[in-house]
């Protein structure tokens, strides 16, 4: 199975954990349908997923995380970060990884 893991907050949980971006059943059913969709066109497939991993994962509370110094200071800005900036900082990394296991994606 496909992993990219980023940090989450589990509200139920109250602490932040480890989560597959794959494990979003749609997620992962979307990226399959575009590899259908697309098949060896890497460039259409690399875009639908992006817009796909935003659909489901941009500026939602529950995929949000507040990234603060430690120990925290007055003077640093906390940052709030989602999954999908997550991926954005190895966009180029997880298209790659998607890409050469895509053989994954059609089991």
């Amino acid at each position: 199975m496909l992993t990219w893991n980023v940090f989450i907050e589990d509200f139920n949980k109250k602490r932040i954990e480890v989560h597959n971006v794959f494990e979003h059943g749609r997620f992962l059913e979307d990226c399959k349908r575009a590899l259908k969709k697309h098949g060896n066109n890497r460039e259409q497939f690399a875009k639908e997923i992006r817009s796909d991993l935003m659909y489901y994962y941009c500026s939602k509370c529950e995929w949000e995380i507040v990234l603060t110094s430690w120990p925290q200071r007055k003077y640093f800005e906390d940052k709030k970060i989602d999954v999908y900036e997550q991926v954005m900082l190895n966009w180029q990394r997880f298209i790659d990884y998607v890409w050469n296991n895509r053989a994954e994606l059609t089991l």
